[in-house]
């Protein structure tokens, strides 16, 4: 085992994992950090300063690495964005803008901070390729974690990036990656799903999180008996229209609605001071989704998974980037339904959630998924299996 290596018998090792700064690429990780900690591992934990109290919550140690998400949009050009260009140039335009100088940046601190602090293991996100870079300069082993539906374009994205690290003269670290472990933590029964170009592919049971407090005492004051939870994610939004059609959607259902509306972003502006809606700029899923009965969200992957581990059903907003791929992932499972940018209005919401709700086979094949991710290994064992 890897324990092995610093005493000669087995001991706690080193795990270090770094993030694209971002909650839905930090997040998802987190289950494994617990497992190390469990394991009495030593942790690090490394992504942009604008996490740090994300992170430091988990009780993980941090250290802060190259871009905040504020300053990888900040350079990227002002007049064009990834959901305005045409499907062909996406790609390129986000490895170019996006995730490229991140993963450079990202890496010029881990090379100094990998051969200080001498992990034993690397994992990272699907496109935080700066751990890549220094986990082959030292020579340390490193795994890719997913953070939802490894979908063909995902993969290009990674690929695109590489390419765009390597025209700054470093080794392309996308090859690396796909020749390394690839953790996936898609559960079995999604539509459009791969793992091309990764060979060497291992399930990894995915978690809604972890409750940051207790909401049940704000939720009883709500008027109605069901509750559905609606996000946009956490990256900053220009969607109020769209948070004020599914507000009147649900109003003309009776159902209440916990609405977040993203870190730094006014949620009682957009909650218009409903009775039915408690509205936050940020909570932790999981103290939200044993109390609702559907989720309402853009599609962003940690979300979509934190929705199934608790079976339930969804009506998916996709407003772009990777959001319609994972729409198009989950809509065939038939626990989920999907308006477009376009098709969103307070009429086809309450359409929609209706037949969510009444429905109960989008309920029983929700759960159907939920059961399958029941089924897959648990951090525990898989940190087990990648350390021995």
């Amino acid at each position: 085992m890897l324990g092995e290596r610093r005493s000669g018998r087995e001991c706690p090792v080193k795990v270090l994992f770094s993030a694209w700064p971002g909650y839905g690429h930090l997040l998802p990780m987190m289950p494994l950090a617990r497992a190390a900690q469990r394991a009495g591992h030593q942790v690090l934990v490394t992504t942009g300063p604008d996490l740090a109290d994300v992170t430091r919550e988990f009780g993980l140690e941090f250290r802060p690495t190259g871009m905040t998400a504020a300053e990888v949009y900040a350079a990227a050009p002002s007049d064009v964005t990834v959901d305005a260009l045409p499907p062909e140039q996406r790609v390129a335009f986000a490895a170019r803008y996006l995730f490229g100088p991140a993963a450079l940046s990202r890496a010029i601190d881990l090379l100094d901070i990998v051969p200080a602090w001498q992990p034993d293991l690397v994992v990272h996100d699907t496109i935080e390729l700066g751990a890549t870079i220094a986990a082959e300069t030292f020579g340390v082993p490193h795994v890719t974690h997913g953070f939802g539906p490894m979908v063909a374009e995902t993969a290009d994205l990674v690929t695109a990036t590489g390419a765009f690290v390597e025209e700054a003269d470093v080794p392309d670290p996308a090859l690396d990656a796909f020749g390394a472990p690839y953790l996936d933590v898609a559960p079995p029964g999604l539509a459009r799903v791969t793992t091309e170009p990764w060979k060497d592919v291992r399930q990894l049971r995915p978690s809604a999180g972890e409750a940051n407090g207790d909401l049940r005492p704000a939720l009883d004051a709500l008027p109605y008996d069901e509750t559905v939870y609606l996000t946009l994610g956490t990256v900053p939004k220009r969607g109020s229209a769209v948070f004020r059609s599914v507000l009147d959607g649900c109003d003309r259902l009776g159902v209440n609605v916990v609405m977040t509306t993203g870190p730094g972003s006014d949620p009682e502006s957009l909650g218009d001071g409903r009775p039915s809606t408690l509205a936050r700029s940020y909570v932790a899923q999981a103290s939200v989704l044993p109390y609702c009965r559907a989720v309402i969200s853009h599609a962003g992957p940690a979300t979509m998974l934190g929705a199934l581990c608790h079976g339930l059903p969804q009506l998916c907003l996709p407003q772009g980037t990777d959001q319609p791929v994972n729409s198009a992932a989950l809509v065939p499972t038939g626990a989920a339904l999907e308006l477009a940018p376009h098709e969103v209005t307070a009429n086809a919401v309450e359409d929609s959630l209706r037949r969510l709700l009444a429905d109960p086979s989008y309920a029983t094949n929700a759960g159907v998924l939920r059961d399958r991710i029941g089924s897959m290994p648990s951090p525990d064992l898989v940190l087990a299996e990648l350390l021995a």
